[in-house]
């Protein structure tokens, strides 16, 4: 049997002038319906892309992590104003990173990592998430955190996370201020006894974000 975990995400990155209440009360009012091609579970069967297939490492492993990045899809290919600022700058190498829509794991009592986190089974029923600030410290921005051990996820009670920060500096000088905004919405949807690879074509569903009875964490400062 391989756990598997869906994550939606979503992370902007503002200017100054653009940080406004109305902009980042926008980027947080997400749609509840998505189109996805990254894979779901379907009763006890794992469906994900055909890319997959040949990864040893999926097929042999505790735990798989399925990650919508929230709007992806309408602006991956669009160079148009609709794209956001971050998306239009950064180099092809951050956005694949950006976009990472699968993780997959054995081992489950260490700590492993994924996007701005750690996470690792506690017993049967329950697996540990932490922030993992000191290794993303330059993605996050600041203030400074410490990491630190954000909730106990159990089976279909989702959970989601937000953080923020900001950065004054790049690595080769200064550069006008900028805010980061990180959403997460986490959830454990069970278990798979079998996984089954499809062409993208097959493999497209309409996914609901579980924000009913969701469990609300949020560790965002006020930012200046």
């Amino acid at each position: 049997m391989v756990d598997v975990i869906q994550v939606y995400k979503s992370r902007e990155i503002f200017t100054k002038t653009t940080y406004t209440p109305e902009n980042r009360k926008r980027f947080h009012d997400w749609e509840e319906n998505l189109a996805s091609k990254q894979g779901y579970l379907d009763n006890e069967t794992l469906i994900l892309p055909m890319s997959f297939q040949g990864q040893v490492e999926v097929k042999t492993s505790d735990l798989v992590i399925i990650q919508d990045v929230i709007g992806w899809e309408q602006f991956r290919a669009n160079d148009s104003a609709q794209s956001p600022d971050w998306f239009k700058k950064v180099s092809a190498d951050v956005l694949m990173q950006e976009r990472r829509h699968l993780f997959a794991f054995k081992q489950l009592n260490a700590l492993k990592s994924f996007e701005i986190f750690k996470i690792r089974k506690a017993g049967s029923d329950t697996y540990e998430l932490f922030v993992e600030y000191a290794e993303n410290a330059m993605k996050i921005g600041i203030p400074e955190r410490i990491n630190h051990k954000i909730c106990e996820l159990k089976q279909s009670k989702p959970v989601r996370y937000q953080i923020n920060g900001k950065s004054d500096f790049t690595m080769s000088g200064r550069k006008a201020r900028t805010f980061y905004e990180f959403d997460y919405v986490i959830e454990w949807l069970g278990a798979a006894s079998k996984i089954d690879f499809k062409e993208l074509s097959k493999i497209r569903k309409t996914k609901s974000v579980p924000f009913n009875n969701i469990k609300l964490i949020d560790e965002r400062k006020m930012l200046k």
